[in-house]
């Protein structure tokens, strides 16, 4: 389950219009002088949280806290990443990377539950593929505003 996440993922932030996500600042209307950045609205946030909201709320509801605690942590990372994108892209990849094994052990000891090692490296790839997807979506709406 955890694999389709990323494909999820890709398609939802592709399926965000790009006037959500790139901002145009002009300085100049003759001619046109454009640059073009990550700003993201609450609706490309809402596409990017959806899979891991809904896969997380499914867990707490059939009672799979360890699901619930490796999708609730993997989402956390990817927004986290996502926001960051707009500061500094540069520092969004190792945030996500540091993020998500913090959050999974913060999740175990509140909840006072042991998850499994392969569990864990299954939803951290999975996280880093979900949030390298929708940096490539935003790369590709940048580079088309171009």
């Amino acid at each position: 389950m955890p694999f389709l996440l990323p494909i999820v993922e890709f398609a939802l932030a592709f399926a965000v219009p790009r006037e959500d996500y790139v901002k145009a600042l002009c300085w100049s209307r003759s001619p046109p002088a454009c640059s073009f950045e990550f700003s993201p609205s609450p609706v490309f946030f809402l596409a990017v949280a959806l899979p891991f909201v809904l896969l997380t709320v499914l867990s707490l509801w059939r009672n799979w806290r360890e699901t619930a605690i490796l999708s609730g942590s993997a989402g956390v990372a990817v927004l986290t990443g996502t926001a960051l994108l707009a500061v500094h892209e540069g520092i969004a990849l190792p945030t996500v990377l540091l993020l998500i094994p913090i959050l999974q052990w913060v999740g175990e000891r509140v909840l006072k539950i042991q998850v499994r090692r392969t569990d864990k490296a299954l939803w951290t790839v999975s996280a880093v593929l979900s949030f390298l997807a929708v940096w490539i979506v935003v790369r590709m709406g940048l580079a088309v505003s171009v």
